[in-house]
């Protein structure tokens, strides 16, 4: 039985990498397009963050410890410090306080990246490890507890991977560049998988309530700190259906995952 649940748990893991990996693909066989709607697609991964962060991870979290709201604010603190004292590129403000537009082959050679964009980096990583930890301890209770949680797991993947790579090639990272950030941020979910079904036994309740606050904060100052702010830059109904669009899908997670 044993043998069988590590094969569902990288099985599944792998599925779930491989999803956040079709999310980038859709954008790297869209290039044009990508390009066109890319303060679109910085309202929609915006929409995304918020409802995954308010819908999903909070609410977990809160069941798991009493403590969540206050673990939440201290990671949108510590997210706020991140931003602005650690040492990138010294015209990183002049970039934030331009429009910036998904870069081509040749744009992505020049760009400077912003520093959110290695926040937005950290914080999806963070996720995407507790979603590994989620499928690890769902196989370690029961097959079926694994397989639900696998699944919840999964079919949020491909947004993210959309939200992931579009906001670090919105914030000037190089395409090669983006492309490993965002592959790292899929690993993350089978280390995360496999580590827990290998190391924990039994993960204690309030430490998986804590990180999942933690990540929760971070998603949503990324969204309401600098992506949205972002997304004003072009005024339109197109940006606030994106937004609206990525928050519903957010909901229709959480109805598949139901």
């Amino acid at each position: 039985m044993i043998e069988n649940h590590w094969t569902s748990v990288i099985f599944f893991a792998a599925f779930a990498a491989a999803a956040t990996l079709l999310g980038m693909g859709l954008l790297l066989f869209r290039e044009e397009w990508s390009r066109r709607n890319s303060t679109n697609l910085i309202s929609y991964s915006a929409g995304v963050m918020l409802g995954i962060g308010f819908l999903h991870i909070l609410p977990e979290a809160q069941e798991l410890t009493p403590y969540a709201t206050k673990y939440l604010l201290a990671a949108f603190v510590v997210f706020y410090f991140l931003e602005h004292h650690l040492p990138f590129h010294s015209d990183h403000e002049q970039l934030h306080h331009s429009h910036i537009d998904v870069p081509n082959s040749h744009d992505a050679c020049c760009a400077n990246p912003h520093p959110m964009g290695f926040v937005a980096f950290c914080g999806m990583s963070l996720h995407s490890l507790i979603d590994g930890l989620i499928i690890g301890t769902g196989f370690q209770i029961d097959g079926q507890i694994g397989l639900l949680s696998a699944l919840a797991v999964i079919v949020h993947k491909i947004p993210s991977g959309v939200s992931m790579f579009s906001i670090l090639l919105h914030y000037g990272y190089k395409k090669p560049k983006a492309m490993l950030f965002t592959s790292a941020v899929a690993v993350a979910t089978p280390v995360g998988a496999i580590g827990s079904y290998t190391l924990l036994h039994q993960l204690d309740p309030d430490f998986l309530g804590i990180i999942m606050a933690l990540a929760a904060g971070s998603f949503i100052y990324i969204a309401a700190s600098d992506l949205i702010p972002e997304s004003h830059r072009v005024r339109g109904l197109k940006g606030s259906l994106a937004l609206c669009g990525g928050i519903l899908t957010a909901v229709a997670v959480g109805w598949l995952a139901h």
